[in-house]
């Protein structure tokens, strides 16, 4: 449905806005609904939901404060405004990466000549933070989870989303989404304390928290993987860093082995990727899918898994015969 969507999407942004009232009340006096109908319509007007976008971009940040702390604190979690704070706030994903690039690349050009900053006790919070932030991420979504593979069997677990939007559930996957703009953080703390930045650290940051308030409003069925997947890989990688943060040695294996399971999860994400394109467009099966997103996911999981593989050669086979990856740091992902 999205490439009927984007069909000549930008002329239709900058047209003046038109709303179809005759088809809209037709629709909603009807005595039976049509579906070809009501999904026409819906095409015809998504211009609509998104026209003014390159001024949402160009305009000033904006961050609905009271709307995100009423949907965590809300005892029942409402699926609908969950999903309304999200596409209300995909442009400023689109603002906080170009301004996350300028800012740390700026940030390095000044820390050149100078001392570099300790930041141990914020660190030790921060990896802290996120390290039981992803551990409980995971013990939350395991059940539903585990419990739709066992039900639905692995193809039924990435076809379709099921339940997984909703409740507790939904909670946690709309936090997982957030998480991904507080997360760019990350990288000030690298930057200020002048460790390498790499281009496969600020490159995941940027396409993932894109990539995640894109395609939260499709529900694709095989986000249900990558979602629990990188809430698990995160509870060992933070909890890594937190014992690193507070200068206590880890064995260079446990680094290692943290890498092999973030490579792990793109290989599962790539295969699922690679057998929803031949039961979809080859089979025609009937999943929770949305066309664009696939292609963008595939982008990018493609992409991780060279940047990620790349990475772990540089760093543990040719560093570890001498070469210049001796350390110990293992990649965030």
């Amino acid at each position: 449905m999205a490439s009927e969507l984007l069909k000549g999407l930008p002329d239709k942004i900058l047209s003046s806005p038109k709303f179809d009232l005759d088809g809209f009340l037709g629709i909603v006096t009807s005595p039976t609904f049509d579906e070809n109908k009501g999904r026409d319509w819906i095409i015809e007007h998504f211009p609509l939901t998104i026209q003014g976008l390159p001024d949402k971009i160009l305009s000033s940040p904006k961050f609905d404060l009271d709307g995100f702390l009423s949907i965590v604190t809300s005892p029942t979690f409402d699926e609908n405004k969950g999903r309304d704070w999200i596409i209300e706030h995909f442009p400023l994903t689109i603002q906080l990466s170009i301004v996350y690039v300028i800012t740390i690349f700026s940030i390095k050009f000044i820390m050149k000549n100078r001392e570099p900053f300790q930041l141990t006790l914020p660190l030790n919070i921060w990896n802290a933070f996120l390290s039981v932030f992803s551990i409980t991420g995971t013990i939350m979504l395991s059940r539903e989870f585990f419990t739709t593979v066992q039900e639905k069997g692995i193809y039924g677990s990435y076809c379709k989303i099921y339940d997984m939007n909703k409740g507790a559930n939904g909670y946690w996957v709309w936090l997982f989404m957030v998480s991904k703009m507080f997360e760019l953080i990350d990288t000030i703390f690298i930057v200020l304390r002048k460790k390498p930045l790499m281009f496969l650290h600020w490159y995941h940051h940027v396409l993932t928290v894109m990539y995640s308030f894109f395609s939260y409003p499709y529900t694709p069925g095989f986000n249900r993987w990558g979602i629990y997947l990188n809430f698990f890989v995160h509870a060992f990688m933070y909890t890594y860093y937190f014992i690193a943060s507070m200068k206590i040695r880890v064995p260079k294996a446990i680094a290692q082995s943290i890498t092999t399971i973030q490579i792990l999860q793109f290989i599962i994400s790539n295969w699922i990727l690679l057998h929803l394109f031949f039961a979809i467009y080859v089979f025609g099966a009937n999943c929770d899918f949305d066309d664009t997103v696939f292609k963008v996911a595939t982008v990018m999981e493609v992409s991780y898994l060279a940047l990620f593989i790349n990475f772990f050669i540089q760093r543990y086979i040719k560093g570890g015969k001498g070469g210049k990856g001796k350390s110990k740091k293992v990649k965030s992902n």
